[in-house]
């Protein structure tokens, strides 16, 4: 490991040599990795060629494209209706369907053309299955690519997506993403699909993740995010706080307008004895992000691990208007505002914890146990309902 961090950090210095300081006056920007151009960071899922909202959903067409839509599909269906045998336009007909989002029509279509079907209509097969989430289908389609060119490092890319959305699979997802990153080094939606891959796994496998964005800084480049991912990964792994230092302190120089790796690196510094300096990075990344779920988050726990209620409520609450889904964030509340007496704020921030991660129901029980004991008697049945409600 330390030859690969080393050969890392040599590779670093030219690079963050040229950062400009006047990006420490930028935006702050999602700390998310996500892939160049239009690609999608989570390719196991690929997507409609309609436009997409952040959350990987067709956006909503204006009521004229819809009609001009509905107007090219009759059109098309009788055409097709006229000449059965005229492939172009039935593949035409498909991809208007995809675009309408019927996907199951787009299918049936496909198949009966299958032997007149290009690596584009291939493709939009491939998705149109993904989208009624039959992978086993998506998988066959790509196949047909893969076998008329092993080395079409999309479709293989996009068979490690299918195959990791499937039980029992594991062999077959490691083997099409490490296929398709072979042939191209430098796709990084293959590298991005694996470390998804990795991610998800119980534990995540930290020792994989770390090498696979060692080689992304070697072979696509030194991106910001890329940084930002290794000092994530070495701050979450007990035995490279040291590492985890370093990265963090590149991350923090290559991508100043981002919360994560200040968040990380004065977490790093406090778990290797650097408490007061590590506070204090923490706390000044609370301060200059007051829009990251992260660093309020962190900072709010801090406070509230040294009995300062009151001010950890105030970090927990910025948390949750950051990220309203937030689980952890929304307990933080219930936690600090119950211990503060605040029992009709704690007691919504409870149901939000428990909407978003049932396993927070036992703190839930926990707090309403304790207004039995302490017999805070206009809030014990309000609090029992709303505990019962929350199951796992």
């Amino acid at each position: 490991m330390n030859n690969r961090l080393n050969f890392i950090r040599n590779f670093l210095v030219l690079f963050l040599s040229f950062v400009s300081i006047k990006n420490i006056f930028g935006i702050e920007t999602s700390t998310k990795v996500q892939p160049h151009g239009t690609q999608k960071t989570d390719i196991t899922a690929p997507e409609p060629t309609g436009k997409l909202d952040t959350n990987g959903k067709k956006v909503a067409k204006p009521l004229m494209d819809i009609r001009n839509l509905n107007q090219k599909i009759e059109i098309l269906k009788e055409q097709v209706q006229k000449n059965p045998k005229n492939s172009s336009k039935a593949i035409e007909l498909a991809s208007a369907y995809f675009d309408n989002s019927e996907f199951e029509k787009v299918t049936t279509i496909l198949w009966t053309q299958i032997d007149q079907l290009d690596r584009k209509a291939t493709l939009m097969l491939a998705k149109a299955h993904d989208q009624r989430k039959e992978y086993a289908e998506s998988i066959k389609a790509l196949e047909i690519l893969v076998g008329k060119n092993e080395n079409d490092f999309e479709a293989l890319s996009l068979l490690g997506g299918e195959y990791s959305l499937m039980k029992n699979k594991k062999e077959a997802v490691l083997e099409n993403y490490k296929k398709a990153i072979e042939v191209n080094p430098k796709y990084e939606p293959a590298y991005l699909g694996l470390a998804d891959f990795f991610e998800k796994r119980n534990p995540p496998n930290l020792t994989e993740l770390r090498i696979l964005f060692q080689d992304m800084i070697v072979s696509i480049g030194p991106h910001p995010r890329y940084l930002q991912k290794i000092c994530d990964i070495n701050a979450k792994d007990e035995g490279t706080i040291e590492a985890a230092i370093e990265t963090c302190r590149q991350a923090t120089m290559s991508d100043p307008a981002t919360a994560d790796g200040f968040v990380n690196l004065g977490a790093s510094l406090k778990i290797s004895g650097k408490n007061e300096e590590g506070l204090a990075v923490i706390k000044k990344a609370a301060l200059s992000f007051p829009k990251s779920e992260f660093a309020q988050f962190t900072y709010g726990k801090i406070l509230e691990d040294s009995k300062n209620s009151v001010d950890a409520m105030k970090y927990y609450k910025a948390a949750t208007e950051s990220d309203p889904t937030s689980a952890r964030s929304w307990l933080g509340l219930a936690s600090t505002t119950f211990e503060l007496k605040k029992y009709e704020i704690a007691y919504e921030a409870y149901k939000k914890a428990c909407r978003f991660d049932k396993k927070n129901a036992v703190a839930f029980r926990r707090a309403t146990a304790i207004l039995r004991t302490n017999k805070v008697a206009n809030w014990i049945e309000k609090f029992e309902n709303g505990s019962e409600s929350c199951n796992f």
